[in-house]
């Protein structure tokens, strides 16, 4: 046995199916399950049982399967001490929710693209529970996300906290700055779906104060919520750096609640048994350049 063939059992016992797995070790699937076939032969045993619409780990599957974890730790901790971050090789594919996109995302993959030229980042953008769920079955080899993952598989890394305030147009409120809830039950509040940091930690504001929302309407963009807002179409809750900004550029006002909304605090997440030394260097990575008071799109 080798520890290609380690590998490929390791992550098809662990991701969601093989295609998944074959994808994160970017090779055929025809090759994955080749690598599979190939220890199975070296050990005399079945590794999955195959009889199924999808296969599962066998007896023996399951024996070998922190056995093979703890083989990779040391290919891992080998890698690591005999690295050179410059020559680190090959795809690693990460999440981002759209607050990220839309401020610090550049930086980071700037200074990747600095620090490993050979490795290329793939950066996907969506709501933090299916980024948290990609993280999990090995979609994605990490995401940065708003709120603590409380999947056991998935390891929290907090890297910033964002103050949020409640946004409107100027001329939906006038010269009003403060939300109640006569202004809560007379205009609509956009809002990110479901999953959304965002929308949780507004959802929990909502429970926490017995307050209730008239309209509600959801939006899967920010830039198209800030449009909304400008628009005069409601309310909505903005991460305070931009918002700053958009008072000072459009017509629109800050306004705040008693109780105020909580900031949000964002993580980046991984699994833990993925002790590869990329995910090392990028946690670094991301702890520089996570800002999100900087917005690098012109609103």
């Amino acid at each position: 046995m080798n520890l290609k063939q380690i590998e490929a059992f390791y992550w098809a016992a662990t991701s969601a199916n093989f295609l998944i797995a074959s994808e994160r070790l970017h090779v055929s699937q025809s090759t994955l399950s080749k690598r599979i076939h190939e220890l199975e032969a070296s050990l005399g045993r079945q590794l999955f049982n195959r009889s199924g619409h999808r296969s599962v780990l066998s007896d023996a599957g399951k024996l070998l399967l922190p056995l093979a974890r703890r083989l990779l730790n040391l290919s891992d901790e080998v890698r690591s001490v005999m690295a050179d971050s410059s020559d680190l090789r090959g795809y690693c594919r990460f999440g981002v929710g759209e607050s990220t996109a839309l401020t610090w995302l550049p930086d980071l993959i700037t200074l990747a693209k600095t620090t490993c030229p050979n490795l290329i980042l793939e950066p996907s953008v969506d709501i933090g529970t299916e980024l948290e769920r990609k993280v999990d079955n090995g979609m994605l080899d990490f995401a940065v996300v708003a709120g603590l993952s409380s999947r056991t598989a998935i390891a929290n890394q907090p890297i910033a906290e964002v103050p949020f305030r409640w946004a409107a147009a100027r001329e939906l409120v006038g010269d009003c700055t403060e939300i109640n809830d006569e202004v809560l039950r007379s205009l609509a509040v956009i809002t990110m779906p479901q999953g959304a940091g965002a929308t949780r930690i507004f959802d929990a504001w909502l429970s926490t104060n017995n307050v209730e929302v008239s309209r509600r309407l959801t939006c899967n963009s920010m830039a198209a919520i800030v449009g909304l807002v400008v628009a005069g179409v409601g309310l909505a809750y903005l991460p305070k750096s931009l918002l700053t900004q958009l008072v000072q550029h459009k017509s629109v006002v800050m306004m705040n609640s008693n109780p105020p909304l909580p900031s949000l605090q964002y993580y980046m997440q991984w699994r833990r048994d993925d002790s590869r030394p990329v995910i090392g260097l990028l946690r670094e990575m991301v702890l520089k350049t996570a800002n999100f008071s900087k917005h690098a799109v012109s609103w």
